[in-house]
């Protein structure tokens, strides 16, 4: 079994190493090819110019607001702003108008806001220069304010000659920003795969094998755990085998599972159950016929001087022609005794050769409820109760032979109601498929555990009278009528003898 387990063990490695090479230089070349796709100079060289190109419009986009602000810081009109605190001049707002979303804020030289004017909504521009206006006043020159406004705003000052300075924030449009954006960290991204190229291939590398080398040892894990569940029914099996080998017909092999290992073992079970069957059954056979054999020899021995013995008795007190009354009646009770205990050896001997000739049964249709009924006229007993199953149809059997089998457990089982001092006797019939079924049950004295395997056995009894061959007569009986006998005994409780009889075809009889 240890060769069954390390093919197994290494079929499974085989199948989980097998792929190992291929899947690996396949990956990896997919990998690689990837990178080859994703990271040439080509997209790099787009990549780059489109961050240039996005830089390069944001640099425009900023020259053109700090234009803007200086062309309305030089603008006439901006004085009436300050002197009048009008409303903006619609020229101003033109020049604003023309940068999209735009607010112009105008503040004194103290940097007090004076005015403002937008093109949209005043509130979705943010407080970008509350904390740099006033530093603002000093500047003498216009410029981008780069230290204020977000990702979405640029911001310009210019100064208006003795009045103040102007600032105008401008809001770029949401979609340059996000694809500007989106290129710079697209670029960024590149530049560090690019540079972890080489990283990322050994990278790949270890988690492929980091990944698959568990896979290895789950698959020996689970090869050694099947392989013992797949050899030790057969190793039990194999334990069976030698087992009965050695003689032991008892031993049977657990049954733990359903699949194909488990009902090889329950064949092997039941072929163990059929093998010890057919062996006690050629063992009964054999004991049997030895003990007929003995039985027609004690039964030949013992017949032959009887009669001489018997006669030569009867003389002695016949030819004795004295006086003397005391003798005579020695004679005769010495007469009356060998007389007495010659005809015990004849019932012996009938008994004998009963067993041993055991003659051919007569098959006939018959009714087993007709039989039990007649057997239980023989007897007035209150205590025999009957139980029919009308269903029972009438088939072949030795009427005679069955109904001496009947009356030989109703005897014994009056004799074991007896010695217990009270008791019941049932006896019920049925049909269960093809098989007749005759129960007989009482309750006396029940027979001991240990001598139960035996009481079917020749010249085994229980009793102190007769020779034990009742029992052994009934069981060959039911085998040659094909059928069988089961006994069910507690001693103290009551005993039970289930015969089951083939009630289709007549059954073929051994020699």
């Amino acid at each position: 079994m240890k060769r069954i387990r390390t093919k197994l063990i290494l079929s499974l490695l085989l199948i989980t190493f097998l792929p190992v090479f291929p899947v690996y230089y396949l990956v990896k070349s997919l990998l690689q090819r990837s990178l080859e796709v994703g990271y040439n100079e080509n997209v790099e060289g787009a990549l780059q110019a489109a961050s240039e190109l996005s830089r390069e419009l944001y640099s425009k986009y900023k020259q053109e607001t700090l234009r803007v602000t200086k062309d309305i810081a030089a603008t006439p009109a901006v004085a009436l702003v300050y002197s009048a605190k009008s409303q903006v001049p619609e020229s101003l707002l033109t020049k604003l108008s023309a940068l999209g979303e735009a607010k112009l804020d105008f503040f004194d030289a103290e940097g007090e806001l004076v005015n403002s004017a937008a093109t949209a909504l005043v509130g979705t521009f943010p407080a970008l220069y509350q904390n740099v206006v006033k530093p603002l006043a000093a500047e003498d020159s216009a410029h981008m304010v780069e230290s204020v406004g977000g990702p979405g705003f640029v911001v310009a000052f210019a100064p208006v000659p003795q009045a103040g300075f102007v600032l105008l924030t401008n809001r770029r449009p949401e979609a340059f920003r996000q694809r500007a954006e989106l290129v710079v960290k697209v670029h960024q991204m590149f530049k560090t795969l690019d540079f972890f190229e080489g990283e990322l291939t050994e990278g790949f590398v270890l988690s492929f094998f980091a990944i698959y080398v568990p896979i290895a040892l789950l698959s020996v894990a689970l090869g050694i755990y099947f392989s013992r569940k797949i050899t030790s029914p057969l190793l039990q099996l194999a334990e069976g085998t030698r087992e009965v080998a050695a003689g032991d017909w008892d031993y049977r092999v657990a049954v733990t599972t359903k699949d194909e290992i488990g009902t090889l073992g329950e064949a092997f079970n039941q072929m163990i159950s059929t093998l010890k069957e057919k062996q006690d059954q050629v063992i009964s056979l054999e004991k049997m016929a030895v003990w007929r054999e003995i039985a027609r020899v004690l039964a030949h021995e013992i017949k032959n001087p009887l009669t001489p013995i018997q006669l030569t008795v009867q003389q002695m007190k016949d030819k004795y022609a004295g006086d003397d009354q005391e003798y005579r009646k020695l004679l005769e009770e010495c007469s009356e005794i060998v007389s007495d205990e010659i005809e015990n050896l004849r019932t012996l001997v009938r008994e004998f050769s009963e067993f041993a000739r055991m003659p051919q049964l007569s098959f006939a249709p018959a009714d087993l409820n007709d039989m039990v009924q007649e057997v239980r006229k023989l007897y007035p007993n209150d205590n025999i109760a009957l139980k029919f199953d009308p269903a029972l149809p009438e088939f072949e059997f030795d009427y005679e032979k069955m109904r001496r089998v009947l009356i030989n457990l109703v005897q014994n089982g009056l004799d074991s109601i007896l010695e217990k001092g009270s008791g019941d006797i049932e006896i019920t019939t049925a049909k269960e498929g093809g098989k007749a079924i005759l129960k007989y049950s009482d309750s006396g004295s029940g027979i001991p555990e240990d001598i139960q395997q035996k009481i079917f056995e020749p010249y085994f009894s229980t009793k102190k009278s007769g020779m034990g061959l009742g029992l052994a007569i009934v069981k060959r009986i039911v085998t040659e009528h094909g059928g069988n006998i089961f006994l069910t005994s507690i001693e103290g409780k009551g005993t039970e003898f289930t015969i089951s009889l083939p009630c289709a075809a007549k059954p073929q009889i051994e020699e």
